[in-house]
């Protein structure tokens, strides 16, 4: 038995002592850090900004900024600062004492997101397809070359996957694309900077939009050739040809197709 035993008596004491003695320095160090004696002094931006206001930043992550260094809830102030106008993603960590690092990465709009003159938000697309919205008075002439993308709810991914190759599609002919559509019965058009409006339809199989954009730059040259206007809508959808409408001065006309099937 250990009473028999005064060495194993005097080792299980010392243990208990140490760890006695341990447990109050642990609590000890957490009972210090928790004190007000180690605020935090300030929150230093890691790059300049361009479009975000620190204003904003400042009141958005102000209510998480109290009590103690050690203790302040990070991620807490990373969420605050990411729901500020034109903030992408936001990191914070500690540096030095008493002191913290923010890093923001700034929204980079590609597209801007609703119908012209009818959008009444500020809502653009960044490069992964996501909506996001910022005060008007942020935009200024931020927008005037950025191409028009609308469509149901939760659609930006495709929208933006679709924009890029169908620009690639229209490369050849010296076109760009200004606005790109899916109507809420799924069915696609893009309006060309030279005013051009083409009328995809309703996908019947797989990538049959990017076909009918396909057809249209091989039958570029015939639709514009000498004349002084391009059309006004190259309507795509039919099965056995392309119906062209130009500008009021001239006549409707139609191409020949071997396409099967309406979309």
């Amino acid at each position: 038995m250990l009473w028999n035993r005064p060495d194993l008596m005097n080792r299980l004491t010392s243990l208990l002592w140490g760890l006695g003695l341990l447990l109050i320095l642990v609590s000890g160090v957490l009972m210090v850090i928790r004190m007000p004696f180690f605020p935090v002094r300030e929150v230093v931006l890691a790059k300049p900004l361009e479009r975000v206001q620190v204003e904003d930043v400042r009141a958005g992550i102000a209510p998480y900024i109290g009590g103690n260094f050690f203790t302040v809830d990070l991620k807490a102030i990373r969420q605050g600062a990411e729901q500020q106008p034109w903030v992408y993603r936001a990191d914070v960590r500690r540096q030095g004492f008493g002191s913290l690092s923010l890093d923001i990465d700034e929204q980079v709009p590609v597209a801007r997101w609703g119908n012209e003159g009818t959008r009444t938000a500020s809502e653009w697309l960044n490069r992964d397809g996501d909506v996001f919205e910022v005060p008007d008075s942020t935009i200024g002439d931020l927008g005037k070359n950025l191409p028009v993308l609308h469509g149901p709810l939760d659609t930006g991914n495709e929208l933006m996957a679709r924009y890029v190759r169908y620009s690639a599609l229209l490369a050849p002919t010296g076109r760009t694309i200004r606005q790109l559509e899916l109507s809420p019965r799924l069915s696609w058009s893009l309006r060309l900077d030279n005013g051009t409006r083409l009328e995809l339809g309703r996908e019947r199989t797989l990538n049959s939009a990017d076909e009918q954009v396909e057809i249209f730059v091989s039958l570029y040259p015939q639709l514009v050739g000498n004349r002084p206007v391009a059309p006004t809508v190259v309507d795509l959808r039919y099965p056995a040809g392309v119906a062209v409408r130009y500008p009021a001065a001239s006549a409707a006309t139609s191409i020949p197709s071997d396409r099967k099937g309406k979309s």
